[in-house]
């Protein structure tokens, strides 16, 4: 208790309350947000059981929120050592005569409430969140990479904007035995185990079903890599299609890390059957050679080509994307957190 809680009731939304946090989303935040238009995905991100992943503040006088703070679990682990959690939405009403530093203290509350080992951030604004995450709670921060493979079979490209055509030779497989498509959850289940890896963040196969393969509105592509007549990584993809054009989209990577640079045939002819034209794939944390040797480049700064990052609603531009966190050797991911999420209202 502090001199927040004389003010405030501060804890874990309830199912009850989604309702006056849509609203609030729509009052304070953004009038048009999809979570305040889709009740069906909001539901799908932060609803749990009974209690919703919102920690919200409520004023004890006018009985209204007054701020919030959501969260996305990483795994479903009972071991507390290993509960990691993704920041999500995070709002104070500014409107109102609220205490000062309102909104951080509901940053400190998730590690209260919640008990997670690490909270961290994918997504977050370079110009407020990341200055505060490291004054309030020295976080380590960085940006993330994003690399990509164009197709060269593509005469004109339409979704990127190519000025300079940059390719890369990819590395003949000597240990990867083949890529798998893994259909099913039940087949995820039978051929890999995402909790076996004593990683940051740490995810489970809980997280993988609920995250791709329940998703409400989204049909991600999963992606073994056998070696030794064994998984020994899982790539996540999903498919995006422009005016008739499509690319192919990594957004998440559990697993052996080596086995990915071995990957390079693979993704050429993925390209090559399914006329994508091209691949990306953002990531933080990897070895930028395991990325070169699957015939990855780097869109660094200086690169003059476009890889688009926003679809809904699609925008020609490259975009930069910021991360918090607290230990060495975080990964992070497209689809880690919010970041891979529907901008418009499904019918």
């Amino acid at each position: 208790m502090n001199k927040f809680d004389e003010q405030y009731e501060i804890r874990l939304a309830l199912y009850k309350d989604i309702e006056n946090i849509m609203d609030f989303i729509h009052k304070y935040w953004k009038k048009d947000h999809i979570l305040m238009k889709d009740r069906r995905l909001f539901e799908y991100e932060f609803l749990e059981g009974k209690q919703v992943n919102i920690i919200i503040a409520i004023n004890r006088k006018t009985c209204s929120i007054e701020g919030l703070f959501g969260f996305l679990p990483c795994s479903h682990t009972s071991d507390i050592e290993k509960y990691d959690v993704w920041g999500s939405l995070w709002k104070v009403n500014d409107t109102q005569d609220n205490m000062p530093l309102l909104g951080i203290e509901l940053a400190k509350r998730v590690y209260a409430l919640t008990g997670c080992r690490m909270h961290i951030g994918n997504g977050a604004n370079p110009k407020t969140t990341i200055p505060l995450r490291k004054i309030f709670f020295h976080d380590k921060t960085g940006k993330m990479k994003q690399y990509y493979c164009l197709n060269p079979s593509v005469n004109v490209y339409q979704i990127c904007r190519v000025l300079n055509p940059r390719r890369s030779r990819y590395k003949v497989a000597e240990y990867l035995e083949g890529v798998l498509e893994i259909p099913t959850m039940e087949k995820f289940n039978e051929v890999f185990d995402a909790g076996s890896f004593d990683v940051y963040p740490y995810k489970d196969n809980w997280y993988v079903g609920k995250r791709f393969y329940s998703h409400p509105y989204y049909l991600y592509k999963v992606f073994g890599l056998k070696e030794r007549q064994e998984v020994v990584a899982v790539v996540i993809c999903r498919e995006i299609e422009v005016k008739g054009v499509k690319i192919l989209r990594i957004v998440d990577y559990i697993g052996n890390h080596a086995a990915f640079a071995e990957t390079g045939q693979f993704w050429r002819q993925q390209m090559e059957e399914k006329g994508y034209e091209y691949i990306d794939f953002y990531e933080f944390g990897m070895d930028d050679k395991v990325l070169e040797d699957a015939g990855f480049v780097y869109r660094s700064d200086k690169d003059k080509n476009v890889i688009p990052n926003y679809f809904e609603p699609f925008l020609q531009e490259n975009i930069d994307i910021w991360v918090h966190y607290k230990y060495v050797g975080t990964t992070f991911f497209k689809a880690d957190c919010d970041q891979d999420r529907p901008n418009i209202v499904r019918k």
